[in-house]
């Protein structure tokens, strides 16, 4: 049996068993933990929310006296967080500790594998002063890049607490996940070979978070549909090309799993006229704040969406609606997010291909994020509910009614393997539906395989049955796009002067007008000198 069919069977189960007693703890809700701030109150109504929803033990409800500010040092983290968890841990027989054979301390065996911690706790541990070089003192340069990472004494309080089973004494640098890249479920890992999973249900407010821990559930049970938006930079520098990787791989992963993908590959940011609709899944980069569609004050995320947007300091707050990326994405409907609340450096960052890839063959939220991620006890967070499944209805043997037009997509790409390969089927799709959205995805996976002119043309016939001009726009942009990256610039703006005869809201021609200067920027003006 595949990876993929194993990992889809169990999840199968493991629906299944949760449908068959609705109201009943199931074994992953029975291995979550609660952490909130007791000293707020609405961290703790925020706790029992969640707990009520997920059916986690009142027992599991652990309420903290800390800080209720985002950033506290190290000594209250280890005097407020990690040292009452510890004890309660112990107290409560959670966990066995042991000695091997070399007289360590290790896990032998845990009750709790999933932490969700509640908005009211605090997210950030600031940098102390330099720890001294191995070679020299705190003022010595670094030696290599493994003592660069060395003198980080700041981390995320999550990922501080994922590295609570490892019994690390030392708390500068990262540590290594000795879950990355594994194709499993946490609870077949002993705990001494995998992290605690510790995800943040926090955001910039409280409905804000009932509003992901509800769309969670929902999507659950009605499934995520919708399109994927893929914003990669089109890098070419070694040092950064990893992060387009990233972001390309996991394209190729969700058109052959059936999901619709939107994928930009212009060095900037999708532009604020572009229009997403629909939009289930959005990973891009690099861009300090906010920018772009999601500045919209109308643009919201599809219930159970996961966005995220890859950069240094996108969690350096969550709580501004308006500042870096994790508060804004939740603040406009995505379930779920991750980020970085310091400077974390790329290779250490989310690695998207691994998160979309586990969690479409069903892995929870928390488990596909630490499989994704090659550090503990550094900068990263997980926004969202930890035992969120987004494609658990790809499983059930549950069906109320006929299957909708994204089902019926994706049930198309399977059998043929991928959109390009079911071409016929998927235009017939697009008449009988009266949809342009097969069209749309397939011109773009045929842009993914850099077939330029079938990509083009595909994308003329989503055009001519589209009635929505706001769509038909979108699919302009998107052949102004492939003819861009064709390298067919003279072309690209007989289509924009086509657009702009054609388009003529505010907002398109804004659009329009800043790519013209992007493809044919104005000459530098000459110099006065003689």
């Amino acid at each position: 049996m595949s990876r993929i069919s194993a990992i889809a069977a169990l999840s199968l189960l493991v629906l299944t068993g949760a449908r068959a007693a609705d109201s009943e703890t199931s074994p992953e809700a029975a291995a979550t933990l609660v952490i909130y701030n007791r000293q707020d109150q609405a961290s703790t109504a925020l706790a029992k929310y969640y707990a009520g929803q997920r059916h986690i033990p009142e027992a599991q409800l652990v309420g903290l006296s800390c800080s209720k500010e985002e950033e506290i040092s190290r000594g209250e983290y280890l005097a407020t967080i990690e040292k009452p968890l510890r004890e309660k841990f112990s107290d409560a027989g959670w966990w066995k500790i042991s000695l091997d054979a070399d007289g360590h301390r290790y896990v032998q065996t845990t009750a709790i594998r999933f932490v969700a911690l509640i908005r009211g706790v605090p997210m950030k541990i600031r940098p102390e002063e330099q720890k001294p070089s191995p070679s020299g003192t705190a003022d010595t340069p670094p030696s290599s890049p493994a003592e660069v990472l060395l003198r980080h004494s700041e981390a995320s309080v999550d990922s501080e607490l994922a590295a609570l089973f490892m019994m690390a004494p030392d708390i500068a640098g990262p540590l290594a996940n000795p879950y990355y890249r594994r194709f499993a479920h946490i609870m077949d890992i002993a705990p001494g070979r995998g992290p605690l999973l510790v995800c943040r249900l926090d955001g910039p407010s409280d409905a804000v978070v009932r509003r992901m821990i509800d769309s969670s559930i929902a999507a659950e049970k009605s499934g995520l549909w919708g399109w994927a938006y893929l914003d990669a930079r089109g890098v070419k520098d070694p040092a950064y090309i990893e992060g387009d990787e990233w972001i390309t791989r996991a394209g190729d992963l969700m058109r052959r799993h059936g999901i619709p993908v939107i994928s930009d590959y212009a060095p900037e940011t999708f532009p604020e006229g572009f229009p997403i609709r629909d939009a289930a899944i959005y990973y891009g980069w690099y861009a300090a704040n906010v920018e772009g569609p999601f500045v919209r004050p109308d643009f919201l995320f599809s219930p159970g969406a996961i966005a995220v947007h890859l950069h240094s300091f996108s969690a350096t707050t969550i709580r501004d609606p308006k500042v870096a990326w994790a508060g804004p994405l939740l603040a406009h409907g995505a379930a779920a997010t991750l980020g970085n609340v310091y400077e974390p450096y790329l290779s250490l960052t989310v690695n998207f291909d691994i998160l979309q890839d586990r969690l479409m063959n069903g892995l929870n939220l928390a488990e596909a994020s630490y499989a994704a991620t090659r550090g503990l006890s550094w900068m990263n967070v997980v926004l969202g509910d930890p035992l969120y499944r987004p494609y658990a209805s790809w499983n059930s043997l549950d069906s109320d009614g006929p299957p909708n037009l994204w089902q019926r997509y994706r049930d198309i790409v399977l059998q043929a393997g991928d959109p390009v390969a079911a071409a016929g089927k998927l235009r017939k799709l697009a008449a009988d539906a009266h949809s342009s959205m097969p069209l749309e995805a397939l011109g773009q996976a045929q842009g993914a395989a850099q077939q330029f002119d079938a990509a083009l043309q595909t994308l003329s016939d989503a055009a001519g049955m589209e009635k929505s001009d706001t769509i038909r726009f979108r699919i302009a942009l998107e052949q102004i796009e492939l003819l861009r990256r064709a390298a067919r610039i003279d072309a690209a703006l007989e289509k924009i002067s086509d657009a702009l005869a054609a388009f003529k809201s505010d907002d398109q021609q804004v659009t329009l007008g800043k790519l013209v200067l992007i493809l044919k920027p104005p000459a530098p003006p000459k110099s006065d000198t003689k």
